[in-house]
């Protein structure tokens, strides 16, 4: 999908506060509520936007123990990729999971209520699944910056 500028500003406007209305993008971007709502569906539709969602933090949840864990498989195979992915799935701690390049296989971003919980996911959970060689498990001790925004300056 090709984007223009007028999509650029409605992302930008939706990933600073997606519960504006169309009524108020469309006075913010200048364009009138009926194009507005049909370039929305239109990005919806075809994917640039993937959902919405509340920025929840962790802390005041009682999530204070945040940690990036390396993983590492003893062979790359196609069936242990795709065990591991599956196993992840029923871990709930785990956020994120990104393929990686270097040294290890995956990083995984893990959020828990503390460190005897994150040593149940790595000891018992993580270094249990099949194929899985090793972990390295560094632990977050302040957040610096956070943010689901991505950077649109490309698209204007």
């Amino acid at each position: 999908m090709k984007l223009d500028r007028i999509d650029a500003r409605l992302l930008t406007e939706l990933q600073q506060d997606g519960r504006r209305s169309v009524v108020e993008l469309s006075e913010c971007i200048g364009l009138s509520g009926t194009p507005c709502a049909r370039r929305i569906r239109q990005l919806e539709h075809n994917g640039v936007i993937q959902g919405y969602t509340a920025v929840v933090d962790p802390v005041r949840l009682g999530l204070s123990v945040q940690a990036f864990v390396q993983v590492r498989l003893e062979r790359q195979t196609d069936d242990n990729v795709a065990h591991f992915q599956h196993e992840l799935q029923s871990i709930d701690a785990v956020v994120s999971c990104y393929a990686m390049t270097g040294e290890y296989d995956f990083l995984l971003q893990v959020v828990t209520t503390d460190l005897d919980v994150l040593s149940n996911i790595v000891l018992k959970k993580l270094l249990s699944i099949r194929s899985v060689r090793d972990v390295h498990s560094s632990i977050v001790l302040q957040t610096i910056k956070r943010s689901m925004r991505l950077p649109l300056a490309h698209l204007v």
